[in-house]
């Protein structure tokens, strides 16, 4: 084996601490809270599909969709406060993404129960998976208050794209759009599955 190929494989499979987050050095509060969600790939691409999901449905379903976003990320600010963490909510958020994506991609319109109850677990484990490193309550309350207002902004956004564009584009490129988040969602779960089996 050459040197080259041989110091590759090595780094490879050197242990390093994980990084779940790409995070900015000296942002936080508020700000970091808002930048979160769209420096974290699994949150952007869960949101996306969920806005994409909630643009198939009726406007009226889509302000309810909203909503329940809010209240479940109010509520899972109230289980942080007293105290609740979760370790594996990167992880439901990427079961969800992939969930969702496929959906899109089949072509499926849910019924607005499954729709909403999808939407409230994901901002429930998207919440969970933004508390910053302090120790400051009032430092995480910003945070997290960025976090789901930046969340809410983007699944608006991609909802609204998917209900303003055309019928036919709309169709073909929320299909499109579906397969490539649950292609992601679903190689980002393979890795993890395959490393934590080698541990």
């Amino acid at each position: 084996m050459r040197p080259a190929a041989l110091a590759a494989v090595i780094l490879c499979l050197a242990p390093a601490a994980a990084q779940a987050h790409t995070v900015i050095p000296g942002i936080g509060g508020f700000a970091g809270g808002l930048l979160h969600p769209l420096l974290v790939p699994a949150h952007a691409l869960t949101l996306i599909a969920l806005g994409l999901l909630a643009g198939t449905l009726a406007r009226s379903a889509q302000a309810m969709l909203l909503a329940v976003f809010a209240i479940a990320a109010m509520m899972a600010f109230a289980l942080i406060a007293m105290a609740y963490s979760a370790t594996r909510a990167e992880t439901l958020i990427l079961c969800l993404g992939a969930i969702v994506g496929l959906m899109l991609a089949a072509g499926l319109s849910p019924p607005v129960p499954i729709a909403a109850g999808l939407t409230a677990v994901a901002a429930g484990a998207i919440v969970f998976d933004s508390v910053p490193p302090v120790l400051s309550i009032a430092e995480t309350a910003l945070s997290l208050t960025g976090t789901a207002s930046a969340a809410i902004v983007v699944a608006s956004a991609s909802a609204w794209l998917s209900d303003a564009l055309p019928l036919r584009i709309r169709t073909i490129g929320v299909r499109i759009a579906g397969s490539w988040i649950a292609a992601s969602a679903i190689m980002v779960l393979a890795l993890r599955l395959s490393a934590s089996a080698l541990v």
